[in-house]
């Protein structure tokens, strides 16, 4: 009997596994039984509170979005191609379901040449990439193409940087369908007497349903036939316009700086760490510990301690100088370069005197008159007037 009895326990134990593989809800941000598993895949739909990714073999992920998700490279648009890292933890869901810790958007853009079997040289500028593909990635891409290249945000420290494609989009024609036919639309470009007569690829991604009216991007795989009275491609993408991103600027003065992050102390006491990477663009002077910075970062912030950002710029801008002037608004700051109008609150100019040689930070901007004029945010003395 205790022999039956045990083999009945068992039994009625292995029968709740299912039920907890098939559950639709979604994953906890607090699950960490797995790290360290990556997901990637086209950005199908964008919400406040998810992402719908779909993968090369045709998987729909809906990616939760929690105060502890962390952003890299450029702000995700429908249609990018992402990576998303996960605890491992998948619904069986449709769409299945997963808990995001960091969304990455990494790509180029610029012009193909010297093309191989391997990939093909992508130039913008002066920037210069070797750009390794596969066989299908390379199909339709052709010397002269502007394209975009989609990777994994890792380069080689090589002459040029090597950089393995994780996709690549074709050439891109922005217009207005004006009208539907057989197998296509007609696509209007702004300046350009010849409609384009697009015919989606049997394989094509839509990530929006053209239709009469509708503005778009078209990205095409190269070839185009040229007629009287129309010009026809093969499209391979389907796209809505971008988003225009919406910036946030946060300022304070650096508590610490590592090659990783910069932490700062805001004017209100909050301490936030500003992640870097490598799009971040630096301008202004070398940032060092007690610099006053303004980073400019995407709106998203975590609820952890130190509240987290992702650093899109960082600019700590200076101007040193000496004194002359003084008064209740403002003085002159005579540098070795310029005369500059300094405006500053009565707070930063209450231990000031002429004669004193000071950094003064401001938030970059100067107005164009004689002597030009900056808003002081932060006044350091670097040397006081001798007794």
């Amino acid at each position: 009997m205790k022999i039956i009895a045990s083999l009945m326990a068992l039994l009625m134990a292995l029968t709740t596994l299912p039920a907890f593989a098939e559950s639709d809800a979604a994953p906890s941000p607090e699950a960490d039984l797995l790290t360290g598993v990556v997901l990637s895949g086209h950005v199908m739909e964008i919400a406040d509170e998810h992402l719908l990714v779909k993968t090369p073999d045709g998987l729909h992920v809906e990616a939760f979005i929690t105060g502890e998700t962390l952003f890299e490279g450029e702000d995700v648009q429908v249609g990018d191609f992402v990576h998303i890292l996960y605890n491992g933890m998948m619904t069986r869901s449709l769409p299945a379901q997963i808990t995001a810790q960091t969304v990455s958007c990494h790509k180029l853009q610029g012009v193909v040449s010297e093309m191989t079997e391997e990939g093909f040289i992508l130039s913008f500028g002066e920037d210069v990439w070797h750009i390794n593909a596969t066989a299908d990635q390379l199909d339709g891409i052709l010397d002269g193409m502007f394209i975009t290249v989609y990777h994994e945000g890792m380069m080689t420290m090589s002459l040029p940087p090597q950089v393995a494609a994780s996709h690549i989009r074709g050439q891109e024609i922005v217009g207005i369908v004006t009208e539907m036919i057989e197998g296509g639309f007609l696509l209007t470009v702004d300046g350009e007497e010849i409609p384009y007569a697009v015919y989606p690829m049997e394989d094509a991604l839509f990530f929006v349903q053209p239709e009469p009216g509708l503005e778009i991007i078209v990205a095409i795989n190269g070839l185009m036939t040229a007629g009287l009275d129309q010009i026809t491609v093969n499209a391979t993408e389907i796209l809505p316009l971008p988003v225009v991103q919406e910036l946030y600027d946060l300022s304070g003065v650096v508590a610490e700086i590592t090659d990783a992050f910069i932490l700062i102390t805001t004017a209100d006491g909050q301490q936030v760490q500003a992640n870097l990477f490598d799009e971040t663009f630096f301008e202004g002077k070398e940032i060092e510990a007690g610099d006053f910075v303004h980073i400019t970062y995407n709106g998203m912030m975590t609820f952890s301690i130190p509240a987290q950002i992702a650093a899109l710029k960082v600019g700590c801008y200076t101007h040193e100088g000496e004194i002359s002037s003084l008064n209740e608004t403002g003085f002159i700051l005579n540098t070795a370069m310029e005369i500059i109008l300094v405006n500053a609150p009565a707070e930063l100019l209450a231990n000031l005197a002429d004669g004193m040689t000071v950094t003064v930070y401001s938030n970059g901007a100067m107005t164009m008159s004689l002597p030009a004029q900056i808003g002081a945010e932060m006044i350091t003395a670097t040397e006081t007037i001798a007794d």
